[in-house]
C-alpha cells in the first residue's frame, strides 16, 4: 500500500544587512545551490556563513535541510537542535526535526515534535498530516484518521492528505469512500491517486488528473466493486 511519507519544509531567507554582507552572500549562494540540487555545495556555503557569523541561525536550519536531502538524518537533526535551542518557538524547525526523527526510527519523538509544532501554530496543516503518517506507521489508524481529517479541514486543497486518508479508508474496507478521496486528490493534481484508483478500485480513469471524465461514475463503479466483493466473500 503506497502512501505519501512526508512533506519537508524549507525556510529560505534573503538577508541583506550591510553588517553581514559577506555572510549573507555565502548564505544566498547556499540557497541557490540548494535550489539547484547541489546539496553538498550548499553545505559548504552554509558552513562559510557560520565561520563568519556563528549566530546566523538560518544557516543551521537550511544546512539541516541539505543534510536531510543527502540522507544525513542525524546531521539534520543536530542542526535543527541548534536552531530550536536558540528559538524554542520555531514551529517549522520542530516540524522538520520531526521528519528527521522519523527517518532515524524515533517515531514517538517525531510525534512529540509535530505536536509541539501544532501547539505553536495550531493551523499547521502539514504537521497534522505528518503526525498522522507516523501514527499510522505505529498502527494507530484511528488517530491517523483524526489527523488527516484535521489537515484537510485546515487546507481543503491538501491533495496528499486526501490520498493518504483514502488508503486508510481502503484498508478499513470502505472502497467507495477511498475512491472518493483518491478522486479528490487526483482533481488536485496528485497523480499517484490515479494509480490507486486503478489498482485498488479497478475504475477506468485516464492517465492525467485533467482527463478524469466522470468522478461520480468512478465512485459508482468502486461501490459496485465493493458490493460484489462482499457478496463473493459470503
Amino acid at each position: 500500500m503506497r502512501r505519501i511519507v512526508y512533506i519537508l519544509f524549507f525556510a529560505f531567507f534573503a538577508l541583506n544587512s550591510f553588517a553581514q554582507k559577506t555572510a549573507t552572500e555565502f548564505f544566498n549562494a547556499g540557497i541557490a545551490k540548494y535550489r539547484a540540487g547541489a546539496y553538498k555545495e550548499a553545505i559548504v556555503n552554509f558552513n562559510k556563513v557560520l565561520e563568519l557569523n556563528p549566530k546566523f541561525y538560518e544557516a543551521y536550519g537550511n544546512m539541516g535541510n541539505a543534510k536531510f536531502r543527502l540522507g544525513d538524518y542525524k546531521g539534520a537533526k543536530d542542526d535543527y537542535d541548534i536552531v530550536l535551542k536558540q528559538n524554542p518557538k520555531d514551529a517549522l524547525s520542530f516540524y522538520n526535526r520531526a521528519i528527521a526523527k522519523k527517518e532515524l526510527g524515533d517515531l514517538q519523538g517525531s510525534i512529540e515534535d509535530n505536536t509541539t509544532a501544532i501547539k505553536v501554530n495550531p493551523k499547521f496543516a502539514e504537521a497534522f498530516f505528518n503526525r498522522g503518517n507516523t501514527k499510522d506507521d505505529m498502527g494507530d489508524a484511528k488517530a491517523a484518521m483524526v489527523d488527516y481529517n484535521k489537515a484537510i479541514s485546515l487546507n481543503p486543497s491538501f491533495a496528499k492528505a486526501y490520498y493518504n486518508r483514502g488508503h486508510l479508508k481502503y484498508k478499513a474496507g470502505d472502497v467507495e469512500a477511498a475512491a472518493l478521496d483518491w478522486e479528490k486528490a487526483a482533481s488536485l493534481d496528485h497523480y499517484k491517486a490515479l494509480d490507486s484508483l486503478k489498482e485498488y478500485c479497478g475504475v477506468g480513469v485516464e492517465e492525467t488528473p485533467e482527463e478524469i471524465a466522470n468522478p461520480k461514475k468512478a465512485a459508482k463503479e468502486a461501490k459496485a466493486k465493493a458490493k460484489a466483493e462482499k457478496k463473493a466473500s459470503k
